[in-house]
């Protein structure tokens, strides 16, 4: 029998290897041509000015197009605990502009470069908030960078031609094919266009028995009761504790001069807050003292303290879990932000500390 392309034919090889990589560079163009047309993550400066959406599961890569947008004036920065305030209530309260930029499981090095991105493109920025949970009161030599999921450096520089290159890839094809559904109407839209989607679920199906599951896995509806005898700290090992993220919230907030600046800790549920005379509690103290102290000496801005036990966060039905509160406490935070912005320091007792 013989064969088409005869093994003792090398120009006939030569041919069809040529035919094969010219057809697999056309389709290798084909597929690159479809992503940049698309263009999924919003970031290639010479595509099409498609009406695109953040679509990604991982907003490390949705989040810098929205942090580079002239359509906002006003940023949220945190993480999951977070993602509920809602720019729609905060615009009318503030006269601005949202995007909420928080991100699940952000990292502190992660929620700083992405304020960082918003600092350069929102040089007269007009508001910021700043959630603060553990993350920025971890202690240790060095801050974390990432978790599992994959963020993406190259989309936070000034450089926007490395992007052409990183977007040939199998991720951005894929996500290319969602921001096409999307763009048809095939495909519902995952983020709003200001960066807020309620993640948890619909509040028509909470049940307080089984948040109180997860307020309590050890089956006792109590909060963490005192520690007996209390943990002894020295002055001398209080400061030698280190919170390697606080200097990147410094950096962050000095980046944004002309910006009202509203640094918040988190509500909590009293179930996550350290149990007093622990070292926790202790730990956790002094990192919200070092925090006063760099929001105090950091002009517009100002300190809201919601992680202490109050009617908010003693109340099971607050709360899916321990830091995920429901969407109407989330429109009580966001007034009492506002509210806090102006007047003296105070204590208030509806359940936050204005420094």
């Amino acid at each position: 029998m013989n064969s088409s392309i005869s093994s003792s034919d090398p120009a006939a090889w030569r041919g069809f290897c040529r035919r094969l990589l010219t057809f697999a560079l056309a389709l290798a163009g084909v597929i690159y041509a479809f992503v940049f047309v698309l263009d999924p993550f919003d970031t290639l400066s010479l595509s099409p000015p498609f009406d695109r959406s953040p679509i990604t599961t991982n907003a490390r890569f949705s989040f810098p197009a929205l942090a580079r947008s002239p359509g906002f004036d006003s940023m949220i920065l945190g993480t999951s605990t977070n993602r509920l305030l809602r720019p729609v209530e905060l615009d009318p309260l503030f006269h601005a502009r949202f995007v909420n930029l928080a991100m699940n499981s952000a990292t502190a090095y992660e929620q700083w470069r992405l304020g960082k991105l918003f600092a350069r493109h929102h040089p007269d920025a007009k508001v910021v908030l700043v959630g603060v949970d553990i993350v920025w009161c971890e202690t240790g030599d060095n801050v974390q960078k990432y978790t599992e999921r994959p963020f993406p450096e190259w989309m936070y520089d000034d450089n926007p031609w490395n992007d052409y290159l990183h977007q040939f890839s199998l991720y951005a094809v894929e996500q290319a094919g969602i921001q096409f559904g999307v763009l048809t109407g095939l495909r519902a839209r995952r983020y709003g266009r200001d960066g807020y989607t309620d993640f948890l679920p619909d509040d028509s199906r909470y049940d307080l028995a089984r948040a109180r599951r997860h307020l309590y896995p050890d089956g006792v509806v109590a909060p963490p009761q005192p520690v007996d005898p209390p943990v002894r700290m020295s002055d001398a090992e209080r400061r030698a504790l280190n919170f390697p993220a606080l200097p990147l919230l410094g950096d962050l907030l000095r980046s944004l001069p002309s910006a009202e600046k509203l640094v918040f800790l988190v509500p909590y549920h009293v179930s996550a807050q350290p149990a007093p005379g622990s070292r926790e509690a202790i730990v956790w103290n002094e990192c919200k003292a070092r925090l006063g102290a760099l929001v105090a000496a950091t002009p517009h801005a100002r300190l809201v303290d919601f992680m202490i036990p109050s009617p908010v966060t003693r109340e099971d039905d607050n709360y899916w879990d321990p830091l995920h509160y429901r969407v109407r406490v989330a429109t009580w935070l966001a007034r009492s932000l506002r509210a806090a912005e102006d007047g003296p320091p105070r204590l208030v007792p509806e359940g936050y500390i204005v420094h």
